[in-house]
């Protein structure tokens, strides 16, 4: 497998985990209030999780690699929300 490869199965890997993060920060917020103690909790860990998992992507692929992804990722999501607004 090439690093390209492994780039692309990253990447996707990256696609799932968000959907999964943002799903659950979805969840938090229709199940507690806003300032409840710990929906604050759990929102920090998601964002904290997140954050780990870039880093992960990080050590493992150029800078300029994960950059270019993302961006990429980031314009197919908007183009589905135009699509299939939410």
């Amino acid at each position: 497998m090439g690093q390209e490869e492994k780039l692309e199965n990253s990447m996707e890997a990256y696609k799932n985990i968000r959907e999964c993060l943002s799903g659950l920060n979805e969840i938090m917020k229709m199940s507690l209030p806003e300032k409840n103690l710990f929906r604050q909790l759990a929102m920090d860990n998601l964002e904290n999780l997140h954050k780990n998992v870039l880093e992960v992507l990080r050590s493992a692929f150029s800078p300029r690699e994960i950059r270019i992804q993302l961006r990429e990722l980031e314009s197919d999501q908007k183009e589905a929300e135009e699509v299939f607004p939410f």
